[in-house]
């Protein structure tokens, strides 16, 4: 899940992929907009075909974290 999530984020924004971990900071390390969060977040439920709710999403910090929140919603 952590690579399709990273190949993901590489497509989306322009950001070195060797540089990009699960312990990545989304918003600190990538430097997303709340736009780009929001249109990510989108794109997520899309591709994986699952609602993600807005209390649960506030609490994920790292892609590790979206990757595994979005595992447990599959």
């Amino acid at each position: 899940m952590f690579e399709k999530l990273k190949k993901m984020v590489i497509d989306y924004i322009d950001y070195d992929e060797n540089a990009i971990t699960p312990e990545t900071e989304i918003l600190r390390d990538l430097e997303m907009t709340s736009y780009d969060i929001v249109t990510m977040i989108g794109e997520l439920e899309n591709e994986f075909g699952i609602t993600m709710d807005e209390d649960e999403i506030k609490e994920i910090v790292t892609l590790g974290d979206l990757a595994a929140y979005i595992t447990k919603k599959l």
